[in-house]
């Protein structure tokens, strides 16, 4: 299985199960391994009160566990991490600012030669915990799982959050053009605005998807979806009530001037597929397919195609072509 498949399963499972119970922990860090390949991995939430973690799963070795929970956060590199909200590995530190507690202590007696913390925040700002990971090769992790990982940042975050999501909101209905459903338990799709569309929550609609997921009781995804369908983008937010699953919509703007046709391609991309597979799927050429993967790159300033796929999942990219 390829990282970006494996990164794909793993945020379905996240979006199920979640990750706060052991159990569920130890399966996240488990296919973690095949995104971001390491000989020691942590998955921590944090403890506002304290300021401490507690490590829900973790194969280090117990005193380095326990260091993680009591100490790491009073590292001066924590607090860069945290601040800074994105993957930090030790090869992107100056050599000068590698020194401190966690080197000391976990770093250089276990001959760790890089490793990477992603501190996890919620969508509300939160900080709610973090991912160690720890290699005996310097070579890893590379650009590329480091983009995987960053890709699975937020839907991490929110497998952590003690806090559920706020309920759905319907005072947004009539506001800059937002429209309205609600899938019922039974399936029955409910219009709750003039110009509403039912048919984006039934096959072969790629928001069928997530709605049914949404209504099991998984979380939804969010906060807001990219959709495009019949040659339009539309913004959607998906909320579970205690009545069925609100489903917002809104005609939206492609993000870094992408056409709905790029868009498409880069959903294809983030599933991992390769320009021949895309272009089956969308009816067109490869050499067509090579070129929109091109112009995407360059409008994105993605460096490469997985992190190319970060920004379809930071879009929350769905398009009728798939499901990412």
């Amino acid at each position: 299985m390829s990282a970006v498949a494996a990164a794909r399963e793993l945020r379905s499972f996240l979006r199920r199960h979640g990750g706060r119970s052991p159990g569920a922990a130890g399966a996240v860090l488990a296919a973690l391994g095949e995104v971001v390949p390491a000989d020691c991995a942590a998955l921590s939430v944090a403890d506002p009160v304290t300021g401490g973690h507690r490590t829900l799963a973790s194969t280090y070795p117990a005193a380095v566990t326990g260091v993680i929970d009591t100490r790491m956060h009073t590292d001066r590199l924590f607090a860069v991490v945290r601040d800074g909200r994105h993957a930090l590995r030790v090869r992107d530190l100056e050599p000068r600012r590698r020194r401190g507690e966690i080197f000391e202590r976990i770093i250089v007696p276990h001959g760790f030669r890089d490793g990477v913390t992603l501190c996890l925040v919620a969508a509300d700002g939160r900080y709610v915990g973090m991912l160690n990971a720890s290699t005996l090769d310097a070579r890893h992790p590379d650009d590329d799982a480091i983009a995987l990982l960053e890709l699975l940042g937020p839907d991490l975050a929110a497998a952590l959050d003690p806090v559920p999501a706020p309920a759905a909101r319907t005072g947004a209905l009539g506001v800059d053009g937002t429209e309205g459903l609600l899938v019922e338990p039974a399936g029955r799709v409910v219009a709750l605005s003039p110009a509403a569309r039912p048919e984006l929550v039934r096959p072969p609609s790629p928001l069928a998807g997530p709605v049914d997921a949404a209504a099991a009781g998984g979380p939804a995804p969010g906060p807001v979806l990219l959709v495009t369908t019949s040659g339009e983008v539309l913004g959607v937010e998906l909320h579970p009530t205690a009545h069925g699953v609100l489903v917002l919509h809104r005609a939206a703007v492609p993000p870094a001037g992408l056409t709905v046709r790029e868009l498409e391609v880069l959903d294809g991309v983030g599933h991992g597929l390769s320009n021949p597979e895309i272009a089956r799927r969308l009816g067109v050429r490869p050499r067509t397919v090579a070129t929109h993967v091109e112009h995407l790159l360059a409008k994105t300033g993605a460096r490469n195609r997985a992190a190319a796929a970060r920004a379809a999942a930071r879009w929350g990219l769905l398009t009728g072509s798939g499901v990412l």
